[in-house]
């Protein structure tokens, strides 16, 4: 009788010992290693350019209108144009210091093209002046600055400003570039000796408290902030920005002021203000503008200037005359435009007369193309130079 001959059972012990298992989780938490640095990696890479990005789109969207007041938004290819000023003077007549002034964006000349397109609109609108902004009110420079102490505020959105400032004279229009001085968040950062502190201490003064977006300021009494304005004003004025507009000469604005440190004060703020004033003024090969708002000329509202800046004796002034809010019987706030009539304009130029201002324009703000356009023979008439008729 045949015998069957026993099976034999192979056993993998590799198979039921775990081994396995466990090495196909290591493989899995190493996948998700690697999965979770690689995103690591590229968010940190892009995070940078990203808030760049959101910058340049946000400064683009606030001045979308400044160069065509008759239209909601910029054209993709160049600025509407303005109605032309009722009185202006011939854009080449370089002897005279009347004209027309506008408020151009950045996004309008942010090309070859564009700047020259730009140029020749304003031109041909009698705009004298045209006014780019290169520093701003948080301290951003819209140009690739040089001086060590903007290095760490340069834009993403940057403009060739040489060749901004030829394309404009190319076509007869002065180029001006517009720079905020001591209201500036970046800078005291960049150097805190340049920055206010609190009382005698080493420690940065912020405007409103850190909660609630309290932001330093500059430090007028501050040599290194004194010099960081006045070799801005020598750059610009080297990229061909022979006249420059500077806004914000002034002490800190907002809440926490007796508590604002500048060190050792031998002039009072106003003296120092004026006394810097004459110091850009005298910088070579350039001239020089100075913005203030009408409250403080006017002396109802001088915080930060110490006294009416109309005493400062500054040579070139622009006036800024802002409508102002009030609360009607109902409880409301309600907005009210600034008076126009000639005898008011008139009146706003006496103190700046008096205090030795040879030149004066005024920018109306809050008001549409077509009222300056119709506005600019009675500001003439009132006395003042020039109007900015592109707000």
């Amino acid at each position: 009788m045949k015998r069957n001959k026993p099976v034999k059972i192979k056993r993998y012990r590799r198979s039921f010992s775990g081994s396995g298992d466990r090495n196909n989780l290591l493989r899995r938490i190493l996948l998700w290693v690697l999965i979770l640095a690689a995103i690591f990696g590229v968010g940190w890479l892009i995070a940078k350019p990203g808030l760049d990005l959101a910058s340049s789109l946000w400064y683009s969207y606030k001045n979308r209108d400044d160069v065509s007041s008759s239209a909601p938004q910029e054209s993709s290819s160049a600025p509407q144009q303005t109605p032309a000023p009722s009185a202006t003077p011939a854009p080449d007549a370089a002897d005279d210091a009347s004209g027309s002034w506008a408020q151009v964006s950045l996004s309008s000349v942010d090309t070859a093209e564009k700047a020259a397109s730009l140029a020749g609109q304003l031109a041909q609108q009698g705009v004298r002046y045209a006014v780019l902004t290169l520093k701003d009110d948080r301290g951003y420079l819209y140009y690739n600055s040089q001086v060590p102490m903007a290095s760490g505020a340069i834009s993403s959105a940057v403009v060739d400003a040489a060749a901004v400032a030829q394309a404009f004279r190319d076509a007869g229009v002065t180029p001006v570039a517009g720079l905020c001085a001591f209201k500036d968040s970046l800078a005291p950062y960049a150097d805190r000796s340049a920055a206010v502190k609190y009382g005698n201490e080493d420690i940065t003064w912020l405007d409103s408290s850190a909660e609630l977006g309290g932001k330093p300021w500059l430090n007028p009494n501050a040599p290194s902030a004194q010099q960081y304005i006045a070799d801005l004003i020598a750059e610009v004025r080297d990229l061909g920005f022979e006249t420059v507009l500077i806004q914000n000469l002034q002490f800190p604005e907002g809440n926490g002021l007796d508590l604002a440190g500048y060190g050792e004060m031998t002039l009072s703020q106003q003296e120092l203000l004026a006394e810097l004033g004459h110091r850009y003024e005298s910088i070579e090969g350039v001239e020089i503008w100075f913005e203030f708002p009408a409250a403080a000329v006017s002396g109802q509202s001088v915080t930060g200037y110490g006294a009416s800046p109309a005493s400062f004796g500054l040579q070139r002034v622009v006036l800024r005359l802002e409508s102002t809010s009030t609360t009607n019987e109902a409880g409301e706030t309600v907005t009210v435009a600034p008076a126009t009539d000639e005898a008011s304009l008139a009146a706003l130029l006496e103190p700046l007369a008096a205090g030795g201002t040879q030149a004066a324009a005024l920018r109306l703000v809050g008001l549409a193309g077509d009222q300056l356009t119709a506005l600019s023979q009675t500001v003439q008439q009132a006395g003042f130079d020039g109007l900015f008729t592109v707000p």
